[in-house]
Formats: C-alpha cells, sequence, structure tokens
C-alpha cells in the first residue's frame, strides 16, 4: 500500500499567492549571504550612492562610479566590462 497521495493542482489564484512571496523570501536570502559572507572574513561588492563598493569586516573601500543604467525591466542581463586604470 502506498504513501503517496494525489496532490490537488494548485489553482491560479494559489500560484499567484504563493509567487507573491518570492521577492520577499529572495531578498532576505540576499541578506542573510551577504552577513554570512562579511561574518566568514569574505569582501563583497555593494553599490550605494553611485559608487561601487569593496565591503568587507574591517573596511569599506570605493572602487569606482557606477553610471545608472535607468529603468531595467525585471530579468534582464547586463554585462559589466572591466575597466583597466591606467597607471604610470
Amino acid at each position: 500500500m502506498s504513501r503517496k497521495t494525489n496532490k490537488r493542482p494548485l489553482t491560479e489564484k494559489q500560484i499567484c499567492a504563493q509567487e507573491s512571496h518570492i521577492p520577499k523570501i529572495a531578498a532576505r536570502a540576499f541578506a542573510n549571504a551577504y552577513k554570512a559572507a562579511i561574518a566568514s572574513g569574505a569582501t563583497v561588492l555593494v553599490v550605494a550612492d553611485g559608487q561601487l563598493f569593496k565591503v568587507s569586516k574591517t573596511e569599506r573601500v570605493a572602487l569606482r562610479s557606477i553610471e545608472p543604467y535607468g529603468a531595467l525591466k525585471p530579468g534582464t542581463h547586463i554585462k559589466i566590462t572591466k575597466r583597466h586604470s591606467s597607471t604610470t
């Protein structure tokens, strides 16, 4: 005798209700990953106030300014190329 039960398919309303929680769950997961990385001694790249920062447990260093991209549609992929700084 199998213990598997037939699951009823979800309604559109139930799917929408569950999907509405995804941004909140993702934000919490991102915040937890950030805190865990900093606590473990790793560095994290963060954009704030138009600047790219390298953040660690002991320091926050501005690496370069970031130009705004404007309004982006969800799911847009952006390729950021590394700038080579010229030193003489």
